[in-house]
Order: C-alpha cells, then sequence, then structure tokens
C-alpha cells in the first residue's frame, strides 16, 4: 500500500461536513473518495481527515491522509483528483507520507476563523460565505472577552449537547476579533468583521458557540464574568447562541 497526504480545501455549503454518510447524502469525504475509486480503479481506497466538520463548515486547508493501492505521482494525483471532483472541492497538494502519520492525532492546533456582517439586511452575495448578525456590538468588549477564552478551560458549556468527547479541556493559543474589515470587491461583498481562534483541539460545535457567546457579551445580554464561570467547567446554562455555520472557515493545522 502507498500512504499520501493531500491537502483539500471545499466550500462546505453543499456536504453534511467532511465525514462520510452511511446514507446517499453528499459529503466532502465520499466525494473525495468517490474520485479516488475511479482514479485507481478500485474500492480499496481509505482516507483519514484532520478532524470532523459540521453541515455548511468550510475549509481552507483540511489534511487527509489516503491510503491507495498503487503509486501515482503526486502532482499526477492532484490533476487527475481535481478533474474529477465538483468546482466546490479541490486539491491543493499532495505528498507521499508515512503509514504512521495520523492527521487528527498528530494534530498540534488548529486554526479557524469565522466572518459575519452586522447589516440590518444581508447582502445576496454573502449567502453562504459569510453569516450576518443583524445587531450592534460592542467590539471593544469582545475583544475584552476574547482574553478570557485564552489559556487551558473546560469546555463542556462550549460543546453540543449529545456529544461524549473523552475530555472536555482544551487549551486556546489566540482568540481575537477584528471590526470593519474591507474586502475590496468594488462592493459586491460588504465589509464584514471576523473573530479567529487557534487551540489545540476543539469540541463540537465549540468555535460556533464561542462566537456566539461573543456576540451576547457585544449586545451587553452577558456579562464577562458569566463566561468565565462557564470556562471553569461548572454547569450552567448555555450562555450563547450556536453561530450559523455558513461564516466558520477551518484555516490551518499545525503538526
Amino acid at each position: 500500500m502507498i500512504y499520501y497526504k493531500i491537502f483539500l480545501t471545499f466550500k462546505g455549503s453543499r456536504f453534511l461536513g467532511w465525514q462520510k454518510q452511511k446514507d446517499f447524502h453528499p459529503a466532502a469525504q465520499g466525494e473525495l473518495e468517490g474520485a479516488l475509486r475511479t482514479i485507481f480503479k478500485s474500492n480499496s481506497i481509505h482516507t483519514i481527515g484532520s478532524g470532523r466538520t459540521d453541515t455548511g463548515v468550510h475549509s481552507l486547508s483540511h489534511v487527509v491522509k489516503l491510503r491507495a493501492p498503487f503509486e501515482i505521482p503526486p502532482k499526477s494525483l492532484v490533476r487527475a483528483l481535481n478533474s474529477n471532483l465538483a468546482d466546490d472541492i479541490r486539491v491543493l497538494d499532495a505528498a507521499f507520507c508515512e503509514e504512521s502519520f495520523r492527521p487528527t492525532n498528530d494534530a498540534i492546533k488548529k486554526e479557524y476563523k469565522y466572518l459575519f456582517t452586522t447589516n440590518l439586511t444581508s447582502s445576496p452575495f454573502q449567502k453562504d460565505l459569510m453569516a450576518n448578525y443583524p445587531y450592534e456590538l460592542d467590539f471593544e468588549q469582545m475583544r475584552q472577552a476574547c482574553k478570557l477564552f485564552i489559556g487551558q478551560h473546560d469546555f463542556k458549556n462550549f460543546s453540543c449537547v449529545g456529544s461524549e468527547p473523552s475530555s472536555t479541556i482544551r487549551e486556546i493559543f489566540e482568540c481575537e476579533v477584528t471590526s470593519d474589515i474591507a474586502p475590496n470587491l468594488q462592493g459586491i461583498l460588504p465589509n464584514y468583521h471576523m473573530v479567529r481562534i487557534v487551540g489545540n483541539g476543539f469540541l463540537k460545535q465549540m468555535v460556533r458557540l464561542v462566537v456566539g457567546t461573543l456576540w451576547h457579551v457585544g449586545r451587553g445580554k452577558l456579562d464577562k464574568e458569566v463566561v468565565k464561570t462557564a470556562l471553569s467547567g461548572r454547569e450552567i446554562d448555555r450562555i450563547g447562541e450556536v453561530a450559523p455555520p455558513q461564516g466558520l472557515y477551518k484555516v490551518k493545522t499545525w503538526y
């Protein structure tokens, strides 16, 4: 068997996340494996991704380990894959890797970005690319709240109900909000805001719950002391809403 490390990017709007489904609902992994079966003319294809993504979430660089039945030069594999994939999923690069490489467990840290606007009416051109939260926000209060997330905390109040991870302790290295970013697209897309977060791992819907919590702080609906309590691991009612998936981008994974 031959092993590859594949760097994949996809627009998540059409997919029920990365992980393939038992039924026929589209997932990025299923699309990739379908193209690989065509190229290798084999059903003995196996892929492992660098983590799951929620329905509608995008990825700028999703690292995938591929087990293939025989060798194809990496650049030829990239060209063949992109010829067999839909336009909303692209292979950026590929390289040989060791059998021992584990794209999820070997990850040191991951980066996510969340893009959103705060307009009364959202632009039709931003649909699927960024969220709209139509409220006035105090971005300075949000920046202060971002600092609370940095460090090692118990994020069980920031995870999806029903998920059962072995541990809810995660370490956040960076958390920041940037406001009023100009996309420089001649007015086609509106100015937007961005939450950027880097950590050693993330629970299901954790980033979207962090963003929703920051929104509530920015609106004055939530005191920062409550955020501190939530990060202590003490169980409380959900403190923020789950931000919509279309604003979330998985940006990078470090090894």
